[in-house]
């Protein structure tokens, strides 16, 4: 991803805006139908990013023509933070796993209702649901339940 671990020299959100801009023409002028699909990491952990920053690239851009993938939400969800990425569409994904480190745990409650709770809010920009994490093949239930989320309008409970 261009903004992620690398921080632009400036936080002027007009610059940012011509950089998300430079990238989308670049995309665009390779195919006409280029869609960035946009890891929001970011906008998770680097305090650069800020509300007229965060506006600045995911507007700099046409609506529709950028996704991001608010890769954390199970634990960090950036969309309930940033008004929905301020209406751009953005996929809820489930990390989970860091590193391919093997360990026990999930965050069962979250993934049973995280997605649920952003498609239903007041003006969902959520296109879909997404799982990315760093290993596979351990913690089946976890993955077995957020596969399952793509077919529930309603939180599942879990026990």
């Amino acid at each position: 991803d261009t903004f992620d671990e690398n921080t632009p020299p400036t936080d002027d959100p007009k610059y940012i805006s011509t950089l998300g801009a430079s990238v989308f023409k670049a995309m665009h002028a390779a195919d006409n139908n280029a869609i960035w699909l946009m890891q929001g990491w970011l906008f998770s952990y680097d305090p650069y990013w800020k509300p007229p920053q965060m506006k600045a690239l995911l507007h700099s851009v046409p609506i529709g023509r950028m996704v991001v993938l608010d890769l954390f939400a199970e634990v960090k969800p950036v969309w309930s933070t940033s008004n929905q990425f301020y209406g751009t569409p953005y996929i809820w994904c489930m990390l989970h796993n860091f590193a391919g480190n093997i360990e026990m745990y999930g965050v069962l409650d979250a993934i049973a209702s995280g997605p649920i709770e952003a498609r239903k809010s007041q003006n969902s920009a959520m296109v879909g649901v997404g799982m990315c994490m760093e290993g596979i093949e351990q913690n089946p239930v976890v993955y077995d339940l957020m596969s399952e989320m793509v077919f529930h309008d309603e939180k599942v409970y879990v026990e």
